[in-house]
C-alpha cells in the first residue's frame, strides 16, 4: 500500500484535500492500493516514517526549498492546477512516478519538464498528460 501525505502550512488546505482524496479511493478503485493522510508541514520531518511520499501544497514550496534537513522520503510540490478537483488516481499515479524518479532518495523531486509548479497546467497525471 502506497502511503501518501498531503502537507501544507497549517493543515487547512491539505486537511480538506486529504479528506476528499480518501473519500474518492473506492470510486477510483484504489482503496487497497493507497491511503492519504494530512500532515502539517511543521510536523512532516518528524513524521516522515509514517508515509512513503509527501505531496506538498504549492504555497509551502518556498519552505521546502529552504529546509536543509535530509528527508528519507520524496517531497513533491503539487502543481496549482493539479490541486484543484482532480481525482485521487492522479495523485496516486504521480506519487508512483515520483517515487520511481527519486531512485530511493529523499528530498524535493519534480518531473523534469515541470520545474515551475505555478505554470504547470495539466489536470491529469503526468504519465497520462500526453494521451
Amino acid at each position: 500500500m502506497l502511503r501518501i501525505a498531503i502537507s501544507c502550512g497549517e493543515g487547512f488546505a491539505s486537511g480538506f484535500l486529504a479528506k476528499r482524496l480518501s473519500q474518492q479511493l473506492v470510486k477510483d478503485g484504489l482503496k487497497d492500493k493507497t491511503s492519504f493522510v494530512f500532515i502539517p508541514w511543521n510536523q512532516l520531518y518528524n513524521r516522515q516514517d509514517e508515509v512513503d511520499i509527501a505531496m506538498l501544497m504549492a504555497h509551502v514550496e518556498v519552505h521546502a526549498k529552504a529546509d536543509k534537513r535530509e528527508y528519507k522520503i520524496p517531497l513533491y510540490v503539487i502543481p496549482y492546477k493539479v490541486a484543484s478537483m482532480t481525482p485521487a488516481k492522479v495523485y496516486f499515479e504521480d506519487a508512483e512516478d515520483i517515487i520511481a524518479l527519486s531512485g530511493g532518495k529523499g528530498g524535493l523531486i519534480c518531473f523534469p519538464d515541470e520545474t515551475d509548479t505555478e505554470h504547470t497546467s495539466r489536470a491529469k497525471s503526468h504519465r497520462s498528460k500526453g494521451k
